[in-house]
């Protein structure tokens, strides 16, 4: 997914979400000079893990082509635990080496407790 080409890429991951494997779209970011993920709760997150993830299409050469969504296809960039950013706080992450990245996206990798839920929204220019 790339939004408003030539501007600015703004995408909503997901929103207001608690479900193991919640997936956030692959966003494309070949040529953005930074990127930040935004995560912010919604009520008590107490436990849980949010992934920030990168992957390349098996064509490379395709730009249109996702990554795939098979196991192994893709790499973890960085890692949040839920409970450090309960209770309605959101948490900026800035990418570094942005140049190198293809893809990327938020995913819930462990499913959020507590009973709040988690959004992520994604920032690239």
């Amino acid at each position: 997914m790339r939004v408003n080409p030539g501007g600015p890429i703004v995408v909503q991951c997901f929103y207001e979400q608690s479900a193991d494997e919640t997936y956030g779209p692959w966003i494309n970011v070949v040529g953005a000079a930074s990127v930040t993920f935004y995560l912010t709760s919604t009520g008590t997150t107490s436990s849980g893990v949010i992934s920030i993830e990168e992957g390349a299409p098996k064509k490379i050469t395709d730009p249109l082509q996702v990554p795939s969504e098979a196991v192994g296809s893709y790499s973890a960039i960085t890692t949040v635990n839920a409970s450090t950013f309960t209770g309605d706080a959101q948490v900026a992450l800035h990418l570094t080496s942005v140049a190198t990245y293809l893809f990327v996206r938020a995913r819930i990798s462990t499913v959020i407790g507590g009973g709040g839920s988690v959004s992520a929204s994604c920032v690239a220019a």
